[in-house]
């Protein structure tokens, strides 16, 4: 299966600028709806939702952990909605090597078990994104593992393509370890 994501372009500046406010990691939710056939599977982004400062418990340069009750409120609006979750979350100052940390794939990994349990058959993605690079993975059918997003269009009258790093499915190792700023 393959897996797209297509966001409106207004959506994409709007989250970017959200996300490199500063230096400190921050987030987003994209709400989307999922348009399927036998081989491709595209998540159409329709809102953002940007997490207010007062929306995390801790947040610094490297971390982020959210609140319970802004993580309920946000799988309420997609549960009523009808629509997939993607997950965005920056890595400032990780240019055109950003991916994700061991930390991100604990806590995504935890989230997309929450998000299956009260999204049921609505993929979950999650995404990573840094001043000029992006990765992302994807959530479906049985949720039993992180699957590849092949690419991440960015529509207007200039459609722009992203294609994920993958550093999801890289080896894991010492390279993990450096300092994303090097």
């Amino acid at each position: 299966m393959i897996y797209i994501i297509s966001i409106p372009a207004r959506i994409e500046q709007l989250v970017r600028a959200h996300l490199f406010q500063n230096e400190l990691e921050q987030g987003a939710f994209l709400y989307a709806s999922v348009r399927e056939n036998t081989n491709e599977t595209t998540l159409e982004v329709l809102e953002a939702y940007l997490v207010p400062a007062e929306g995390w418990q801790v947040q610094m340069d490297v971390h982020l952990e959210m609140k319970d009750e802004e993580r309920a409120k946000i799988m309420s609006q997609a549960k009523q909605k009808n629509l997939a979750l993607v997950d965005c979350h920056s890595h400032p100052g990780s240019f055109d090597k950003v991916w994700f940390s061991p930390s991100d794939r604990h806590g995504i990994s935890e989230f997309a078990v929450y998000a299956k349990w009260k999204l049921g058959s609505k993929p979950y993605t999650a995404m990573v994104w840094a001043e000029s690079s992006i990765d992302a993975v994807v959530w479906d059918n049985d949720f039993g593992k992180a699957l590849r997003v092949q690419s991440i269009l960015v529509v207007n009258g200039k459609d722009k393509i992203l294609i994920p790093k993958g550093s999801w499915f890289a080896p894991s190792g010492p390279r993990w370890e450096v300092n994303r700023n090097e």
